[in-house]
């Protein structure tokens, strides 16, 4: 579907430190506040979250490497923002390299590794050298085969229990939070309470720990298809379409460039420009004769050159 607005805020908003969160204090906010929790994938966005007091982004790239650039340029955008970031699969062959991985992307500027599909194991050595990280239960987009595509999960009674489970190992190991995905609102609210980890909510109800929704969701930058969950607060897309559409009319239509945007020249010194390209001065005639007699010799010495072979 198409972009949903966002609802008027009602009561009093909780005030936001100014400064970075530690991981302490975050996880200190279960129970107290909502904790909010967005994507950044590149500087800009990054410096929008922070400007509007978010607590957490998400940043990744299409492969390891390319995330920590994107981590990086996020880190410029958000200086004071707790960051999260995924380590590749390579971290599924072993414990030992999860934690090679996990050390590369905290060095690009990763606070919590976020690892969606690693199994409590591996979090477990991530967990025992100190990374704090958040695991993802419940609806997986790599899982879309095992699911038969994009749905609910945890709408029977069994596939419950099994996010119980899931949650339940990952608090086991180790992790400070998860995310909870397309779980329904009830059962989400019952595996909050039960865990000590952080629970964010993404489309799973209003009584986790927190709610995560991709940035170009919230801001209405695609024109591709929007989750049931999400809500738009901007129309980005919209509003560039209208812009780059306007730019396009002027510069058909003249209106663009105006005379404010041309810089200025003084009539003597263009004056003084024309003067100079228009009177050819006698060095450049010498010159230019030279060339053309130079030329002739060199179309002559070819041809009797050819006609002597």
């Amino acid at each position: 579907g198409g972009p949903v607005p966002a609802p008027e805020p009602s009561g009093p908003l909780p005030k936001r430190k100014a400064k970075k969160l530690t991981v302490a204090e975050l996880l200190a906010l279960k129970g107290k506040r909502k904790i909010v929790v967005t994507t950044a994938f590149d500087e800009w966005t990054a410096r929008a979250a922070e400007a509007a007091g978010v607590d957490m982004v998400l940043a990744w790239g299409n492969d390891f490497e390319s995330t920590k650039a994107v981590v990086a340029n996020v880190r410029k955008g958000a200086p004071n923002t707790l960051i999260g970031s995924g380590i590749n699969p390579g971290a599924y062959v072993s414990a030992e390299e999860a934690i090679r991985l996990a050390e590369e992307i905290r060095a690009a500027g990763t606070d919590i590794i976020y690892c969606s599909g690693l199994v409590p194991d591996k979090f477990g050595a991530l967990s025992r050298q100190h990374y704090p990280c958040c695991g993802h239960v419940g609806y997986l987009p790599v899982n879309d085969t095992w699911l038969g595509g994009p749905r609910a999960v945890g709408k029977t009674a069994a596939e419950a229990k099994k996010l119980y489970d899931d949650v339940m190992a990952l608090e086991a190991a180790g992790c400070i939070g998860i995310e909870l995905e397309c779980v329904p609102a009830r059962v989400a609210a019952e595996l909050t309470k039960r865990t000590k980890m952080l629970v964010f909510s993404m489309g799973s109800g209003p009584d986790c720990d927190g709610q995560f929704l991709f940035a170009e969701d919230l801001l209405g930058s695609h024109s591709g298809h929007y989750p049931l969950h999400c809500t738009t607060y901007a129309n980005l897309m919209t509003d560039a379409v209208k812009g780059l559409t306007q730019y396009r009319d002027d510069v058909d239509s003249g209106v663009y460039p105006a005379p404010r945007h041309c810089i200025k020249m003084k009539d003597a010194e263009f004056e003084g420009f024309l003067a100079a390209i228009d009177e050819p001065t006698a060095a450049s005639g010498v010159s230019t004769i030279a060339i053309l007699c130079a030329a002739g010799v060199l179309i002559a010495s070819v041809a009797f050159a050819a006609r002597r072979s």
